[in-house]
């Protein structure tokens, strides 16, 4: 298991009940700073909340992005977000790297499945060093996207997003998705 720092860290609510076993409601502050995983098993955070406590081991799914909006936090609705489809792979090795996509930043992600309108790209990516999956080419590095229905997280690898940018990117093209084949080659060894 390795651990990863984040190029940068994000505000989160976290939901009291995951913290004391279900005893408290609510939920506290707490900047995502970290992450962790195991082969096989999903992505972890390490988080450092509001009473001054370090916590790991929180799933991404269940960290809801604090805007600083909302003045009382009773007022948030937690959404228990299904796995699938917006976490759909497993940690695909021992060592995560975060990384900054600059570029991506602020872009608005649709659901290349479906169409759908997903959020806004947090300029995050998370990948893996080692034993990401059986072959180099099924490689795959996650978005880490803010979605706008719910405030929580998906992550996404890139064939299930498709950027917005309206500077560039042309509606005419469209059709030219459904013809572009899955990477098979090895490009690297």
């Amino acid at each position: 298991m390795k651990h990863g720092n984040m190029p940068y860290h994000l505000y989160v609510l976290v939901p009291n009940a995951l913290l004391t076993n279900g005893v408290n409601t609510g939920y506290t502050r707490g900047i995502w700073w970290g992450v962790y995983c195991r082969l096989g098993q999903h992505l972890m955070s390490h988080v450092l909340l509001e009473s001054g406590a370090n916590w790991t081991g929180i799933h991404v799914k269940d960290l809801i992005v604090d805007d600083g909006k909302s003045k009382s936090l009773d007022n948030i609705k937690f959404y228990n977000i299904p796995e699938q489809p917006l976490f759909p792979w497993a940690a695909m090795g021992d060592e995560v790297e975060v990384f900054p996509a600059n570029y991506l930043e602020g872009l608005d992600v649709k659901d290349a499945r479906n169409g759908k309108p997903l959020g806004r790209h947090t300029g995050l990516m998370f990948d893996w060093k080692d034993g990401f999956s059986r072959y180099p080419q099924e490689h795959k590095p996650l978005n880490l996207i803010s979605l706008t229905d719910c405030p929580q997280f998906a992550m996404l690898p890139n064939n299930f997003c498709l950027f917005q940018d309206k500077h560039f990117i042309s509606k005419t093209q469209d059709p030219n998705i459904k013809n572009y084949r899955r990477g098979a080659d090895v490009k690297w060894e």
